[in-house]
């Protein structure tokens, strides 16, 4: 400090008599600079799909408007695939549209939509127009958003973000309207439309939608379907301790619930160097695990239309490929999701710190859900699995190690061959990675993942049970305590899971 200089004093003076001015901020740069964290693909859609989740829609529809070539005419032709080839390699993006049939936006909804980074005070909802909305702009310089009987649309005024508010006509969904920002990108055809297939796929896994479909004009490129079966409460092992260490989290119940996913796509989702499909393009799952596939049929009314297994050869294949772009196909995987209930208990100190930097309160609920597949779902979902199906699914069922969830997938892994989901774990700002650094977020992120290796305790406790009831059913059992591995492989496959 220089000496005889009162820095408080010279403080005190500028406060009184200083020039009083606001703080401005580039609106545009802010963006700009917030998209480049979001490196991932895909990562609007990731935005606006979990925004539906969190209104509680079951059905999302993403549609990619085209515009025509200036420079390569459209084909005399008038077969629907020698016209689909044609959008897909000489068209250009012109819109693209996002639907959901979620709840209709409150005020409080398009006020928020209006304030970069306030997100949604509710503490049971994953993300609702907080940074990640903005990842819009990435695409688009003017979104336009409907829903119910208002709408708004953004536009820039030099670096300045503006809006403008109105009531159209009534709608019954909402609607995103994103007039592509880059003129002349291509749509997605090849590696890229099956990597944006890839993502839908995915976004499948825990997020409570029932349905997802991608049309390219009018054309319907992709169709997913899940159907969830009734929950099954799951026993606790004698002496287990449901609560977590620092006794922030006790885990309340554990259920599972079977869950079905049907995917449809076109064939001309085959056009890649490394995909042809061999399977008749009516060919529907036909599966030799009986039991397993009529409990699905049972619990959830899905019919079991076999047509048996027709035989192509190579040439044939190749063919079709190339003739019948439009035509469709169709596939199953089953797996199950293990979901806990999680009562919480935060002190004023966390709650305070967990407040001030989410502007939202901790939840005193949450879940912890694991997603997984048994010997026999696995086999029920490989049987006659084409290449396409391969790639779509490779995302929702692990093979060896899974990911975390929070509501979509981050960076990390889980080490085993499941996936985990906890929609209360609090991310880095790009919700890429967990946030172990904040200190208070540390410790509730910590005791978020010891809650789920309780969960992951229950879980494999109930597996162990059911095996033992179906190894009590080996014929003579009861009179000898070991079966040879030939005897426990015949009665027994899942074993082999284990």
């Amino acid at each position: 400090m220089v000496a005889g200089v009162d820095h408080n004093a010279l403080r005190a003076q500028a406060v009184e008599i200083g020039e009083d001015r606001a703080v401005t901020v580039n609106k545009r740069s802010l963006i700009d600079k917030q998209l480049s964290r979001y490196s991932r693909p895909w990562s609007t859609l990731r935005e606006l799909i979990q925004n539906a989740a969190d209104a509680s829609a079951s059905r999302v529809v993403v549609k990619i408007d085209t515009k025509p070539s200036l420079k390569v005419p459209s084909p005399r032709s008038e077969d629907p695939s020698a016209q689909l080839k044609h959008v897909l390699h000489n068209h250009t993006i012109s819109n693209w549209v996002i639907e959901n049939n979620g709840h209709a936006f409150r005020p409080e909804d398009w006020a928020r939509l209006q304030e970069i980074s306030s997100g949604n005070p509710d503490e049971d909802k994953i993300g609702a127009f907080g940074v990640g909305f903005y990842s819009v702009f990435s695409i688009s310089e003017k979104p336009y958003i409907s829903s119910g009987s208002e709408a708004l649309e953004f536009y820039w005024k030099d670096n300045d973000l503006r809006t403008k508010r109105f009531k159209p006509p009534q709608i019954t969904d909402t609607v995103f309207q994103l007039p592509a920002r880059d003129t002349g990108s291509s749509v997605p055809h090849g590696q890229e439309l099956l990597s944006l297939c890839e993502f839908l796929t995915g976004s499948m896994t825990f997020v409570g939608l029932q349905s997802i479909e991608l049309f390219i004009d009018d054309w319907r490129i992709l169709h997913l379907q899940k159907s969830i079966a009734d929950a099954v409460v799951l026993g606790v092992p004698p002496g287990l301790n449901k609560t977590t260490p620092d006794k922030l989290m006790r885990i309340t119940q554990v259920t599972q619930q079977a869950v079905q996913l049907e995917v449809e796509w076109m064939k001309a989702l085959e056009l890649t160097s490394s995909l042809r499909s061999n399977i008749d393009i009516n060919a529907t799952l036909e599966t030799t695990t009986k039991s397993f596939y009529s409990f699905f049929k049972r619990k959830l009314e899905t019919p079991n239309q076999n047509t048996g297994k027709p035989e192509l050869d190579a040439k044939s294949a190749a063919k079709t490929t190339v003739q019948a772009l439009t035509a469709t196909c169709r596939h199953k995987a089953f797996f199950h999701i293990n979901k806990a209930t999680i009562s919480t208990n935060v002190n004023r100190e966390l709650g305070a710190e967990f407040l001030r930097s989410r502007k939202k309160p901790p939840p005193k609920a949450t879940t912890v859900s694991f997603l997984a597949q048994s010997y026999d779902e696995s086999a029920a979902s490989i049987l006659n699995e084409p290449a396409v199906a391969s790639k779509l699914f490779k995302s929702v069922v692990p093979e060896k190690k899974g990911q975390v969830y929070i509501g979509f997938t981050t960076s990390q892994t889980t080490g085993l061959a499941a996936h985990l989901e906890i929609p209360a774990l609090v991310p880095t700002v790009e919700r890429e990675q967990l946030d172990l650094n904040s200190k208070h977020i540390k410790d509730w992120n910590t005791e978020l993942l010891r809650a789920a290796g309780i969960v992951s305790r229950i879980s494999w406790s109930a597996a162990t049970t059911d095996l033992q009831e179906q190894l009590s059913k080996y014929p003579g059992m009861t009179e000898r305590k070991v079966l040879a591995p030939n005897e426990l492989q015949e009665v027994l496959p899942a074993v082999k899971w284990l």
